[in-house]
């Protein structure tokens, strides 16, 4: 539970704070109508929604180092509906660099639609380190006792 109000802070501060300072506009989040006819609940959209993003504060690797197949999986999910989004930009903005970098990656080898920009929002200190904290104790309750 802690990890989750963490994670909503870190997407409210990169909402308000970072994208506005990035893009030069407000967003806010907002179910968007669906070229398939339903809705999604995007993390962040313009209010001109040209726009439309997603925010992960996800890590590409679990604690153990191995990767985050659940982060992965959620990532692409979250492309899925961004494609299926009309809007003139659409963004996966991600908080980890290892997730940043290992979502170029695959864009690099055709694995991802030319319309999804990756961008890398830097968080303050404090934030990051309440993040980190937050994560290692939601491993902690998930892992095997000894």
């Amino acid at each position: 539970m802690a990890d989750t109000r963490v994670q909503l802070e870190v997407e409210d501060w990169v909402r308000q704070h970072w994208m506005l300072q990035e893009f030069g506009r407000e967003f806010h989040p907002e179910s968007v109508k669906l070229s398939s006819g339903g809705v999604f609940a995007f993390d962040a959209v313009s209010g001109d929604r040209t726009i439309i993003a997603t925010i992960s504060t996800g890590g590409a690797k679990t604690a153990s180092g191995k990767r985050a197949v659940g982060k992965v999986l959620k990532t692409r999910s979250d492309m899925f509906f961004l494609l299926l989004a009309q809007s003139a930009r659409k963004l996966v903005v991600l908080t980890e660099a290892d997730m940043y970098d290992f979502c170029q990656d695959e864009k690099k080898r055709g694995r991802v639609p030319a319309s999804i920009e990756f961008v890398l929002a830097a968080i303050p200190d404090a934030l990051a380190n309440r993040l980190k904290r937050a994560r290692e104790r939601a491993s902690e309750e998930v892992s095997p006792r000894s």
